[in-house]
């Protein structure tokens, strides 16, 4: 069981990650095709915040899917290349939370929501407040003095430098039978060749 005084385990950077992977995503749609006409972001604005999101979610899948199945290794082996990957992330998550506060006061706007509570459609309130309202997995106002993500990416970091071990992978059947029957947040497959609107 993972402790304040335990480094993040690498299946708990691979949670939070698919889960900035899913608010991002939201946010890439949403600046590909703005569902108000009448609220204004210059277009070669949208377009330059899109390809730099692209870039860095292309840059979180690979690291992400290219070790999710190690389980022909040994154990040894499979906690030297999480090490890896997890040292690789962090800066990627330092850049995740640069970025945040900007993407939510975008959001808002094109939205036309507050991040708060009550907002405007299944969207907004994914990428504020989380999936099935889980605060903690939206970006809120991108502020992590605000709580929400932001909050809990910069409490792993501080994990990261001041934790004692690092608890070790989780079995991936065990993983996949508890997921099965808790239903816990999953991440959908996307594609960045053509993001659209979502609805």
């Amino acid at each position: 069981m993972t402790t304040d005084a335990h480094k993040p385990g690498y299946d708990e950077w691979k949670n939070w990650v698919e889960i900035i992977i899913d608010r991002l995503t939201s946010a890439v749609h949403v600046y590909n095709k703005p569902p108000y006409h009448d609220v204004y972001l210059p277009d070669n604005e949208r377009q330059l915040k899109v390809e730099s999101l692209v870039d860095l979610l292309r840059r979180l899948h690979s690291l992400i899917d290219n070790n999710s199945s190690l389980a022909e290794r040994a154990p040894a082996e499979i906690a030297a290349q999480d090490e890896t990957v997890i040292s690789k992330l962090q800066p990627y998550i330092k850049d995740v939370l640069r970025r945040l506060p900007t993407t939510s006061h975008d959001m808002q706007h094109l939205l036309k929501s507050p991040w708060e509570s009550n907002c405007t459609g299944r969207v907004a309130t994914e990428i504020f407040c989380g999936t099935d309202k889980r605060l903690n997995e939206g970006i809120g106002s991108g502020k992590p003095e605000h709580g929400r993500l932001p909050e809990i990416l910069v409490h792993m970091l501080e994990r990261e430098q001041i934790g004692d071990a690092r608890p070790p992978r989780e079995d991936e059947h065990e993983t996949a039978m508890t997921r099965s029957m808790t239903q816990p947040h999953h991440r959908k497959k996307t594609s960045f060749g053509s993001a659209g609107r979502v609805d």
